[in-house]
């Protein structure tokens, strides 16, 4: 199938099946990589602490926020490329471009009803 062609292709049956599962796992990626960052970033931390090293406490409490921070920004991609992808349809709709338009309209209904 030619990638220029998506335009044309429905979203029902398989293609729906696929761009639910694939809206699952992104889904799934945006809270389970927080949640392990956080979870292992704990763990150090009480390792650290019950250590009673002052030095160790403090290597943990840095390593800590970097997980932290990552946490955040992995939560937010797929908010941002979201934003990314609505500012290039808008971009795309107000362009005269009626086939690129459609394209965009026809694969973002298609995520929306997954």
């Amino acid at each position: 199938m030619d990638l220029f062609l998506i335009g044309e292709v429905l979203c029902e049956g398989d293609i729906l099946t696929i761009v639910s599962a694939i809206k699952y796992v992104f889904t799934l990626i945006q809270w389970a990589i927080p949640l392990v960052l956080i979870v292992l970033g704990t763990v150090d931390m009480f390792k650290a602490m019950a250590s009673g090293d002052e030095k160790a406490t403090k290597e943990a409490q840095k390593k800590f926020a970097r997980r932290l921070i990552y946490a955040v920004v992995a939560f937010l991609i797929p908010f941002i490329i979201s934003l990314v992808f609505t500012f290039v349809g808008n971009m795309i709709n107000n362009d005269a471009a009626g086939s690129a338009s459609e394209t965009y309209n026809n694969f973002f209904g298609c995520w929306s009803e997954a």
